[in-house]
């Protein structure tokens, strides 16, 4: 049993509904995905809510919540350049904490949010929930089994209008920009089909981006190139201000994968294309399901130490490092 397994178990319920509360329930994200999957959850119960606007809430204020000793951890969905500060004061009123992507708005920020929860020994996750999908393990199959042949190139896109002018992704000082927003989507597929783990990211030789900033200096748009070693590279685009598109693109020397909607996978996004050089189609299906539900279920039971991380702090860290690099490529202003 891991010490923040320990820790936690020590005169609890080990069999109970871990107990959520949310910091800044208004969210989008948060309204619309993430509370309604923690209550269909068998894992997580909401136990309470804090907001400064909304009156239904639980709590008028984040200190008032963290002080709530039923409350066993919580979901943090505020913007990126308070991730760190929120995700350190849970940690230290010994809440585990599933943050919203990015994990945070800097590597150095990452890095200090890992080791805040590690000292206290709560478990800390970034909710990248595209990772649930069974579609996305799928890809990853097909890819690992050699269905493409040798990797030779990913393309991934991500845009989409964001129309909001007083939306926080617009300022520089909360940690905006289309790259930090859903420049992680992008990211994460392209690394995997490519085999690299995060202990290698450090050592990807070429990162350049192009940023076409927003009056307050955030990337509207944003497009960036890496070498991925061995012939193989990777492309993506992301913007606030493009028509909305979600690709993904795995090319190999025998086949190519096409996926629509990759990113924000529902029920119903179940199909993979495979295109292969004798100009035939084959469409893969796998199952369909609500990933917000599966990572809320993935939360609870590491918690429950039934399950070790998906997604560990230190890839997340690591893959916030090479956003970091994309960043400077592009001089992008940040908090």
């Amino acid at each position: 049993m891991s010490r923040s397994a320990r820790r936690w178990s020590e005169g609890k319920n080990v069999s109970a509904p871990v107990r959520v509360g949310i910091l800044g329930s208004t969210s989008t994200i948060a309204r619309l995905a993430v509370i309604p999957a923690i209550e269909k959850s068998s894992r997580c119960t909401l136990a309470a809510t804090a907001s400064g606007s909304d009156r239904g809430a639980t709590y008028s204020s984040y200190d008032a919540l963290l002080d709530d000793p039923d409350v066993e951890a919580v979901y943090i969905p505020l913007p990126n350049s308070l991730h760190r500060e929120w995700t350190e004061r849970s940690a230290s009123a010994g809440k585990h904490v599933l943050c919203e992507k990015p994990l945070a708005a800097t590597a150095t920020d990452a890095l200090a949010m890992a080791q805040a929860c590690a000292s206290a020994g709560v478990v800390l996750m970034e909710a990248y929930m595209t990772r649930f999908h069974p579609r996305d393990a799928k890809i990853q199959q097909l890819v690992t089994q050699g269905v493409i042949g040798d990797l030779l190139f990913t393309t991934a896109a991500f845009t989409f209008e964001l129309r909001r002018a007083d939306d926080h992704r617009w300022r520089p000082e909360m940690g905006g920009g289309a790259l930090l927003d859903v420049g992680i989507y992008c990211l994460t597929p392209m690394l995997a089909a490519a085999g690299v783990n995060p202990s290698s990211l450090a050592r990807l030789r070429q990162v350049t981006g192009v940023a076409h900033r927003a009056p307050l200096g955030v990337d509207a748009s944003y497009s960036g190139w890496l070498d991925l070693g061995e012939g193989r590279s990777a492309s993506f685009q992301c913007s606030f201000e493009a028509p909305e598109r979600q690709i993904l693109e795995i090319v190999g020397t025998d086949a190519a994968l096409f996926v629509n909607r990759p990113f924000t996978p529902g029920p119903e996004d179940r199909v993979i294309q495979v295109r292969r050089k004798d100009h035939s189609t084959e469409e893969v299906t796998t199952e369909g399901a609500d990933p917000y539900l599966l990572m809320v279920e993935h939360f609870g039971a590491v918690v429950r130490h039934d399950a070790e991380l998906e997604r560990t702090p230190v890839e997340s860290v690591a893959l916030q490092q090479l956003v970091d690099r994309f960043i400077e490529a592009a001089e992008v202003p940040t908090t």
